[in-house]
């Protein structure tokens, strides 16, 4: 099979939910609708191809200047207000309705949200009215050129072939139009296909991944036989959510966490600590607290990957046509500029992708030069040549047990020699005067010999798993399909998102309103300094109790809590009584045991 024909072969199904402004286009078609632009630092942008004349073959050949960023620009000029509000009440627009939100996070959550609404004010952001002016381009453009296209590729390499699908919006509006966290112009998204490359037979599917938001690694992946996935007849089906076009595998709301960038650095510092206290002071694991002080400190947005929209691929309302492509492809190897518009967000968030080879900065892209390691597969073997690696792995284990199994049995033969030809000291001698030389030698050379056994243990172990391993896959049993997972993305649950009204209305205004009442309580100086913040937070909470039909409950655990203080007020006042009589039962105790074993004797 050629190239083309493996990618049609196993082409994704596209479900896009209802409402979506934006598919998936040709580059070329998308290239001739935009201006290059080229911005060197402190000069104004200047157009230096407009559009109708770039092509892909200029793109490919022009060369930006030392300092000078290129990009494309899709919307020179946005709607203005009036002309917005017309496209937003035009009776053909499709009326996007969703469940609150901030309804599924709590205060916290609803702060940093809160806060980073306000930071469009100040950082680069896609101007209003540039998706309203993306989406009437994009429907002028459709008359002309209606080709649904994905780009792709092949890459083989150690018994696998991944078949690479690459998908170019002209724009993503999941913040002007499906609540999310950001704008920008162009959208690149990506489906893998992993093939075994079986000798004499034709490729078989083995995995598939999504890429959705900056995910990489064993997540992506699902096997090909995983129950959440649905396959049609050989193509799998996916769920882009709108605006953002992240691709899924199940159809759903997806509660999806922005971190905040400036925790990179902390998150960064966390790990390093976690590996000096498991690896070099070889503690316990404290677990990822990096991950859950950035889970805790993120942004909540929503994917809408309902599905219940256009359907692109076989079976589906409309065709692809594929475009294939490659390293030799001029336009993926020449231009390394952005391909949208570049508001230099400095969060990224509202600035344009670069494209498919290379990130905004230049260097190359590890989903393109890599896409093994980006999905986690350098460590996974094609299952045709597993029992040859597991025999391999289990060749190599017996031969270290081996060479374990002897070195033990010298270091024995050893400090037996060394113990017999010792002088043995009475014990008082050597709490005076320390240990001897020859004495630390022995203890040395005993703690070495035990570790060397307890090698060999491990050893013993995992040779005993890698031949069962060896037995499940000579029988043909891969085992459980999520296996590999650690943190799969799951739609949310019907029932986790179903609130009244009231309590989405309350959780658009709570936040914004607690700090507003406590502005007010602080500046109008009623209050002790510590008053304020306690009154804003139990109103908050009895307020989200009531609304949300757990004022049992929360009095239940106001209850608890303060029997706890209670307790420890009265702990604190009468803290010496308690010292005596806890020091009084120990000495008790003592004397009753001691008795009592005088008595059994």
């Amino acid at each position: 099979m050629t190239d083309l024909d493996l990618l049609r072969a196993h082409e994704p199904i596209v479900r896009f939910t209802a409402g979506e402004h934006f598919f998936p286009m040709a580059a070329d078609t998308y290239v001739g609708a935009c201006d290059l632009l080229g911005a060197a630092p402190g000069q104004p942008p200047r157009v230096i191809v407009p559009a109708g004349e770039l092509t892909l073959d200029r793109l490919a050949e022009e060369r930006q200047e030392p300092g000078e960023q290129r990009y494309l620009r899709f919307v020179a000029e946005p709607l203005d207000a009036v002309t917005l509000a017309r496209w937003n009440l035009h009776p053909d627009r499709h009326l996007f309705q969703a469940p609150g939100r901030l309804a599924r996070v709590g205060l916290f959550a609803r702060l940093v949200d809160a806060g980073f609404t306000a930071s469009l004010l100040v950082r680069g952001s896609v101007p209003g009215g540039t998706a309203a002016a993306a989406a009437q381009r994009y429907e002028q453009i459709r008359r002309r050129d209606p080709r649904l296209a994905y780009h792709g590729r092949v890459v083989r390499r150690d018994g696998w072939i991944v078949l690479h699908y690459l998908f170019l919006s002209c724009m993503n509006d999941w913040r002007s139009s499906f609540f999310g966290a950001n704008d920008h112009e162009a959208d690149f998204e990506q489906v893998f296909v992993v093939l075994e490359d079986l000798a004499g037979g034709p490729p078989v599917p083995r995995w598939l991944a999504c890429v959705a938001h900056d995910g990489a690694g064993d997540d992506l992946r699902r096997r090909w036989d995983d129950p959440t996935i649905t396959i049609e007849d050989g193509h799998p089906v996916i769920f882009a959510a709108a605006g953002s076009h992240a691709s899924y595998v199940e159809a759903g709301e997806y509660l999806t966490a922005v971190p905040l960038p400036a925790l990179r650095p902390v998150r960064r510092g966390l790990e390093a600590l976690r590996r000096f206290w498991r690896d070099t002071l070889r503690q316990d694991d404290p677990g990822d607290l990096g991950a859950a002080l950035e889970a805790a400190l993120s942004i909540p947005f929503v994917d809408y990957a309902r599905g219940d929209g256009l359907a692109i691929g076989p079976g589906g309302q409309a065709a692809w046509t594929p475009i294939l492509v490659g390293d030799d492809t001029p336009w993926i190897d020449g231009y390394r500029g952005l391909w949208g518009l570049d508001t230099n967000d400095r969060f990224a968030g509202e600035r344009a992708p670069a494209g498919p080879r290379y990130t905004r900065d230049g260097t190359p892209r590890q989903s393109w030069h890599d896409p093994f390691g980006f999905l986690g597969l350098d460590k996974v073997a094609p299952p045709g040549r597993l029992p040859q690696v597991l025999r391999g792995r289990i060749d190599e284990l017996e031969a270290a047990r081996a060479t374990t199994a002897d070195e033990a049995a010298l270091r024995a033969t050893e400090l037996r020699r060394r113990t017999a030809a010792a002088t043995p000291r009475p014990i008082e001698e050597m709490r005076l005067t320390g240990p001897t030389a020859d004495e630390t030698s022995i203890e040395r050379a005993e703690a070495e010999l035990a570790e060397l056994r307890a090698r060999d243990a491990e050893l013993a172990d995992a040779l005993s798993a890698a031949r069962e391993a060896l037995a499940r896959a000579v029988a043909g049993d891969p085992g459980d399909p999520r296996a590999h997972l650690r943190n799969p993305r799951r739609p949310q649950p019907p029932e986790d998102r179903a609130y009244g009204r009231a309590v989405e209305i309350w959780s658009a205004v709570s936040a914004g309103l607690m700090v507003f009442v406590l502005v007010v309580i602080l500046y109008l100086q009623v209050l002790p300094v510590w008053a304020p913040p306690v009154i804003a937070v139990g109103a908050y909470v009895a307020i989200e109790a009531a609304l949300r039909r757990r004022l049992v409950q929360l009095a239940l655990r106001t209850t608890l809590a303060l029997a706890i203080v209670g307790a420890i007020t009265l702990l604190i006042a009468y803290l010496p009584l308690v010292i005596v009589g806890l020091v009084a039962g120990i000495a008790l105790l003592a004397i009753v045991d001691n008795v009592g074993e005088l008595r059994r004797a």
